[in-house]
């Protein structure tokens, strides 16, 4: 087995020592759970490489990027006579739904 030094703080030291006997299980977690979590994904790869060969061009995310001109909000305005709903119905005939298969074939 190897012995490996190393400075660390008071405070860390003083969390360290009631789990001396783990420290070895507890540096192996934390190695695993960093090389975890700086190996780049397949997608994160590609992506590099698109960049590098210029064909993917990264937009600055601090940027704000004007999609869509603002629409005004219009308020509605008041009007007199029926509702448009019921002058749909009295131009269907009346009928709330579509004619029926039998009314179809006639």
């Amino acid at each position: 087995m190897d012995t490996i030094s190393l400075q660390i703080s008071g405070d860390l030291a003083g969390r360290l020592l009631p789990l001396k006997d783990r420290l070895p299980e507890i540096i192996e977690l934390g190695l695993r759970y960093w090389s975890e979590q700086t190996q780049p994904t397949p997608r994160q790869q590609a992506e590099k490489l698109w960049e590098t060969t210029g064909l993917l061009v990264v937009r600055d995310s601090s940027a704000t990027y004007d999609t869509a001109p603002a629409r005004k909000r219009r308020t509605p305005i008041q009007a007199s006579g029926k509702p448009a709903s019921e002058i749909i119905i009295e131009q269907r005939g009346g009928h709330l739904a579509y004619p029926s298969p039998q009314t179809a074939r006639l």
